[in-house]
């Protein structure tokens, strides 16, 4: 290694030093001054003071001055056409003295007047050291030919100045003032330069503190002084770059041509582009492919990154890169490695090679375990095992670079890089990165013991064990049970059902004798994956347990083809882990802005996507039953997050492959039912719990929600596919139906003449005929007349159903006959009471029986009635009947309560028993109608019978109409929301109804509905 004494003593060849090195930028103005000062053209500066950390090329600035100073050829040849400024200057003196020399007996400058051939004349400031030579003892002893005078490496020498007593002080305090005064004579003197090098980077630090102290004292001290007259040189920019040059001289005999790096450069600018359009980068590929042009054969983010340790008290800035990227060379080139890659990278530090791992492990001795543990330890450190895994470098390549960036050992500094960074740096041609994040990073985080991330986001390695260390000790200490009972807790909320149309019960990793299969539930059994290619992926004993299930359609198998299961174990413990830390840091208190919460928090999102990830590489099959009655398996891809649920995920795949759906309300559906569950084409009939036990069987038939084969029933049942025959179902097709006719009565008319309104429908038929008394119907009988409301005078009709054009095809007769209703008045005539009897409806074929004495009209020789007759004096109760015997009809027997003469006239009504008002009720607004429903509701248990409501539009262009006349009447409820769906229906507009009678549970209640809707009583219209 070179050194200024190497130089004083002639032992560098000029040709060879310039051969070997780069001349930078500030070696180049330190000789274009320094001679322009020598040859006297006044342009130039006496006093240069190099700064720069150690190693950062002060001594080869030096040495390269001297060089050229003492020989006027080599400057010549060195220095070309205007390079050299002073072309006519003859040789010069050069002199220095090397700090490290601390045991010259005559001191700094001893040393100096003895190389000029004058020790004579300072012998008085040597022999003692007691005292400092001024300004112009420094003027006579450097006057005469042009000299250049160094001072390299002071520190070592100041250190020891500090320690040797001279007189009552020290030597560091003459040397003070003796350098001091040196810079002032420099300063006026034209054939003389002097060089300094900086005291910056120094190692030794108590010396360099101690000297400060000394020259901030004085009052022309050596910092001051030489910043004050001196001018600052760099000898290397740290910023450019020269640091590449330097590298390209002092490594290679020769690089590749231009248009080969030009080449390099297109081929790492598209790489580049490929990782902006996948979203990992913004950094602009034409940059990079200017920066590979002037940093070939390295790669562009080497000087960055070196930067960021190079002020590592120690670190030799220029030396020790040349040192470290030599080693890197010369191993790529020693394993053959150089000639697979088209530059050199920040990462190609082969850790594993103890040459590397010691000079790397020299610039930061406190990240070896890191290095041991995280990045390179002969296959066995975490990173080198993402790369066995993921079959490629990048781990390790990333890993290294986030090593280079975490070296820096100065207060302050920023560590580490980011993602971003990380991805500049990392991309070359062929290499893919789209699963960098995945792959690597999510992984190094779980898995490097050192590796931190700081609040804006960079990763660093740091000589403290992280989270993640804390995570893999807890993981591996868990017990497998616990593990298994989260993994179970996980797979069976994931998976349970929700729509339980595809599936109703799940068991996950049980054994087979735990499954129990039901008839009506199909079970989804979450099996251990791990099934061999190009065969069923559950094993043989499930397959075995399955042939000998009796419901072999009620199951489904979710498994998975590959042995990645020991994954899925790995990131369940990680898991279950990183909640017992959460715990942890909860009892314990831990403050929410402690760093450990975010890294928990990174740690949480990275291990939920590998165990989401590993579950969805081990769980891609379902097995499910199929054709033939045999299994078939098909694969799926599991979401495993945000709102998608296993539930979904499985419904789509067996919905794609046939075996789940949710069409049940088609034809095809019912047309496959009858198909495969009736047992054969031929079968007509079934057994209903057969029909469904076959769902649970045929492999063939798929899955579907619980209620579809009820629905089914239903909906066939409505529409005439299908007939149920107790137990069984028919299916179609059916002969034709045969006609029939319908008859409903509408209303009937409460005074005379008493007749009833009809709706007579044909049913299967066009077409109705009818014939009054016993006559029988046929074809050529009367047409009804209006069908939709027919008038029924008669006491009798028959009705038939036909179809003209098939004569053949004629309902069975209908016949309908009219109820006899008995009606009367009582007239108190002053002195006796009249009773006035009529029978409705009005035909002659009617005859009134009564009685005065209470007996029963029906019997043998009782009175007929023929008009309004006188009641006897002493007849209590007048009982009638009315009949047509022709028909053999006849009404209710009515009892008259006859009053006492001169006593007090009362209803004639029991107030107990239940009693029917008969007076028709019409109400003809929506108020009126809502009102009396009102009063229903209130009054409980009054019912009402022949009731029809009609709800009417504003412009009449709706009008919908309700009769019905139930035997035993409609309540309040039933009423109100008949009324409601009418009004539903026709959404504005009338509503009116109409109410043939009411039926209360006692005369009273009759009395007080009355009086509540201001009706006067009327015996007539009461029955009992």
């Amino acid at each position: 290694m070179l050194n200024l004494d190497t130089f004083l003593k002639g032992e560098v060849n000029g040709s060879d030093f310039f051969e070997e090195n780069y001349f930078t930028h500030g070696m180049l103005t330190l000789v274009d001054r320094a001679f322009r000062h020598l040859g006297g053209s006044g342009a130039g500066s006496s006093v240069f003071l190099l700064s720069q950390a150690m190693g950062g090329g002060k001594t080869h600035s030096m040495i390269a001055l001297g060089l050229l100073a003492r020989d006027p050829a080599l400057r010549n040849k060195v220095l070309t056409g205007d390079q050299n400024p002073a072309p006519t200057l003859g040789p010069c003196r050069v002199v220095g003295f090397n700090g490290r020399s601390t045991d010259a007996a005559g001191g700094i400058w001893g040393s100096i007047a003895e190389q000029l051939g004058k020790a004579d004349q300072f012998a008085r400031y040597v022999s003692p050291l007691l005292s400092a030579p001024g300004p112009e003892a420094w003027k006579q002893l450097l006057g005469g030919e042009p000299l250049v005078l160094f001072l390299d490496e002071l520190p070592p020498y100041l250190e020891y100045a500090v320690a040797v007593p001279v007189g009552n002080a020290d030597l560091g305090v003459v040397t003070t003032a003796a350098l001091a005064n040196l810079f002032v004579a420099v300063a006026d003197m034209p054939n003389v330069c002097l060089v300094l090098s900086d005291l910056a980077g120094s190692n030794f630090s108590v010396g360099q503190s101690r000297l400060e102290d000394a020259f901030n004292r004085a009052v022309q001290g050596i910092t001051s002084e030489s910043r004050r007259i001196a001018v600052p040189i760099t000898p290397v920019n740290p910023n450019g770059d020269e640091l590449y040059h330097i590298l390209r001289k002092r490594l290679f005999a020769q690089v590749a041509p231009e248009p080969e790096v030009k080449k390099v450069a297109e081929a790492y600018r598209e790489a580049l582009r490929e990782a902006v359009q996948m979203g990992l980068t913004t950094t602009s590929p034409e940059t990079l492919f200017t920066r590979v042009l002037d940093a070939y054969p390295f790669h562009p983010d080497l000087r960055e990154l070196v930067g960021k340790f190079k002020e590592n008290e120690g670190f030799q800035q220029t030396r020790g890169v040349i040192r470290l990227m030599q080693m890197v060379v010369s191993n790529l080139w020693n394993s053959g490695k150089a000639a697979t890659i088209d530059l050199i990278h920040p990462y190609d530090l082969d850790l594993n090679l103890d040459e590397i791992a010691s000079e790397v492990r020299t610039i930061n001795p406190s990240l070896s375990e890191a290095i041991a543990h995280d990045i390179a330890h002969t296959g066995d450190a975490e990173v080198e095992q993402i790369d066995l895994a993921n079959g490629n470098s990048d781990a390790s390549d990333a890993a290294r670079l986030i090593l280079v960036a975490s070296l820096s050992t100065t207060p302050g500094a920023i560590h580490g890089l980011r993602e971003y960074q990380l991805v500049d740096c990392l991309q070359r041609p062929g290499r893919d990165l789209s699963t960098f994040k995945a792959n690597v990073l999510d992984k190094l985080a779980t898995r490097a013991w050192y590796l931190h991330n700081s609040a804006d986001g960079r990763l660093y390695f740091k000589n403290q064990q992280n989270l993640a260390a804390k995570l893999r000790s807890m993981a591996l200490s868990l017990h497998t049970e616990t593990v298994d009972r989260m993994l179970r807790e996980h797979l069976e909320a994931y998976f349970a059902p929700s729509l339980r149309d595809c599936y109703q019960v799940i068991k996950v990793l049980p054994p087979p004798d735990e499954v129990q299969i039901e008839l009506e539930k199909t079970t989804l059994v979450i099996v251990r994956p791990g099934g061999q290619a190009n065969q069923l992926p559950i094993s043989a004993d499930w397959q075995a347990w399955w042939a000998q299930q009796q419901y072999k359609n009620r199951v489904l198998f979710l498994t998975g083809s590959r042995d990645t299961f020991q994954k899925v174990l790995d990131s369940a413990r990680q898991t279950r882990a990183l909640q017992s830390i959460e715990d942890e840091l909860r009892s314990e208190n831990t403050p929410s802005d402690d760093p450990q919460w975010r890294a928990l928090d990174s740690l949480r999102d990275r291990v939920g996507l590998q165990f989401t990830a590993a579950l969805k590489e081990a769980f891609d099959q379902i097995v499910y039953p199929s054709i033939n009655s045999a299994l078939r398996a098909t694969g799926t891809d599991l979401a495993f997050a945000g709102n998608q649920s296993g539930e979904a995920t499985l419904r789509h795949t067996l919905e794609g492959a046939q075996k789940f759906t949710t069409k049940i309300d088609d034809d095809s559906f019912r047309t496959r039912a009858e198909a495969r569950l009736f047992g054969s084409a031929e079968t007509k009939v079934v057994l209903w719990s057969d029909f469904k036990r076959a769902a649970a069987v045929n492999t063939n038939w798929p899955l579907h929600k619980l209620s579809a084969l009820d629905d089914l029933k239903a909906a066939c049942l409505l529409r005439g596919h299908w007939r149920e025959e107790g137990n069984h179902v028919r299916r179609g097709p059916f002969p034709p139906p045969v006609p029939e006719v319908s008859v409903r009565e509408l209303s009937v008319q409460e005074e005379s003449p008493g007749y009833t309104y009809l709706k007579i429908e044909p049913l299967h038929a066009p077409a109705v005929v009818f014939e009054t008394g016993d006559a029988e119907p046929t074809a050529a009988s009367s047409p009804v007349p209006t069908p939709t409301r027919f008038e029924a005078t008669a006491l009798r009709y028959r009705f038939l159903a036909h179809d003209p054009a098939d004569l053949a095809r004629t309902s069975p007769v209908k016949d309908w006959t009219a109820k006899l209703r008995l009606k009367y008045q009582l007239h108190n005539r002053g002195d006796h009471f009249e009773v006035e009897l009529l029978a409705l409806p009005k035909a002659n074929s009617i005859s009134i029986r009564y009685t005065t004495d209470g007996s029963s009209p029906t019997s043998v020789g009782i009175a007929t009635y023929d008009g309004p007759f006188r009641v006897p004096a002493n007849c209590r109760v007048v009982c009638a009947m009315a009949t047509a015997s022709e028909y053999g009809l006849s009404s209710e027997t009515i009892r008259i309560t006859i009053p006492q003469q001169g006593g007090v006239e009362r209803p004639s009504i029991d107030l107990t028993a239940p009693a029917r008002w008969t007076q028709q009720t019409k109400l003809d607004d929506a108020a009126a109608v809502w009102d009396t429903i009102g009063r229903l509701e209130k009054a409980g248990s009054v019912m009402a019978h022949d009731i029809s409501l009609t709800a009417e539009s504003a412009d009449g262009q709706q009008n919908v109409e309700y009769s019905g006349a139930l035997e035993g009447g409609y309540d309040a409820s039933a009423v109100k929301a008949i009324a409601q769906k009418l009004q539903d229906i026709v959404s504005e507009g009338s509503l009116r109804m109409a109410i043939g009678s009411l039926a209360f549970p006692s005369g009273q209640a009759l009395l007080d509905w009355l009086k509540a809707t201001n009706q006067a009583f009327n015996a007539a219209k009461v029955r009992q």
